[in-house]
């Protein structure tokens, strides 16, 4: 086994299908989030795929606090996990290395209509997600509306002058699969011709909290002890919410405003609203009433004995009154 030290080396996790020549292309995040970096892709046999990073010895920001008490990680002070890697030949395991790096990449599979939607909606640009609250000119964001359609081709050529110069990194056929998942499409002469419109893109979402909520993720944690109405209403919240990372602010309020007799994500949000409104409402007043509980019961714990009068009766002692009689004259006061 060898240990690599000049040469940087990097792990890759492919998937089975992929070709020996592969090239590894960015395109700008779909959210178009400014604090968000570009993201890596591949295309493979008419197929997407983008490339993620794992930290094997960096643990994650829900159990960061957990990880410090437990000093279960260590980092150099540009916080730089100090692992690394072990790769190794289980057929000859002479033929292994070891990389300083504790993280390797891995793909997983992407659709390109987030990336398509991110085009659209190019001019609802973000700092982070905490700016997806809703306003009133929900038409922020949205270019206007080309009343034209287009070929594939013709759609390839403007995302390359207009989005960003690496669509041309995209095939035709990958592009076309996924303008039809967010556009209108006619045809004509035997040629397909699109156009992206906000409907077809809230509809594409729409369908995928849809899918969410039917396969809800088992690892995310929701509140518990929730009525079973509302239960179902936050399931297309968190759904929802879910996306957020991956789509312009514009169209997620769009998406908030989703509303069919399958899915009425409007009425769910404005449920669970309410809801979380109550019952903070009635902890508080539940808070209020604890404080003062307790206030008098330390009133009466504190050791301060109340001070009560304690009355007194005085019985008057009447005086006998001092007579001379006959015998006081026998007892005389000696001078």
């Amino acid at each position: 086994m060898t240990v690599s030290q000049s040469i940087e080396r990097n792990i890759i996790v492919l998937p089975s299908q992929c070709g020996n020549d592969l090239t590894i292309f960015e395109l700008p995040h779909p959210s178009n989030n400014t604090s968000k970096s570009r993201i890596r892709l591949f295309l493979s046999n008419g197929k997407t795929f983008q490339l993620k990073r794992h930290t094997f010895s960096k643990g994650c920001k829900y159990n960061k606090a957990k990880d410090v008490t437990t000093d279960r990680y260590h980092y150099t002070h540009d916080q730089k996990p100090l692992k690394s890697t072990f790769l190794v030949n289980e057929n000859q395991r002479e033929d292994g290395l070891v990389m300083e790096q504790g993280d390797f990449e891995f793909s997983a599979k992407y659709d390109l209509a987030f990336s398509l939607c991110g085009a659209f909606y190019h001019k609802s640009i973000t700092s982070d997600e905490s700016e997806y609250i809703i306003k009133n000119d929900v038409t922020k964001g949205i270019g206007a509306e080309d009343k034209n359609f287009l070929t594939a081709r013709d759609f390839h050529d403007a995302l390359i002058d207009n989005h960003d110069k690496n669509w041309s990194y995209v095939s035709i056929s990958a592009l076309e699969n996924a303008l039809a998942q967010i556009s209108e499409s006619i045809e004509e002469a035997g040629d397909q011709y699109h156009k992206i419109t906000p409907q077809k893109i809230n509809n594409w979402l729409a369908a995928k909290v849809h899918g969410i909520v039917n396969n809800f993720p088992s690892s995310i944690p929701l509140p518990k002890n929730l009525p079973e109405d509302v239960l179902s209403k936050a399931k297309v919240v968190f759904a929802c919410n879910l996306l957020v990372s991956m789509i312009p602010q514009a169209a997620y309020i769009h998406l908030l405003q989703y509303s069919n007799d399958e899915l009425d994500i409007a009425n769910a949000f404005e449920v669970y609203r309410n809801y979380t409104e109550l019952t903070l409402r009635k902890e508080k007043e539940q808070e209020i009433l604890v404080n003062a509980a307790m206030k008098v019961g330390m009133a009466h714990d504190s050791g301060k004995k109340v001070g009560t009068k304690k009355i007194v009766k005085i019985t008057k002692i009447k005086k006998v009154a001092v007579k001379k009689g006959a015998i006081d004259g026998f007892f005389k006061r000696k001078t």
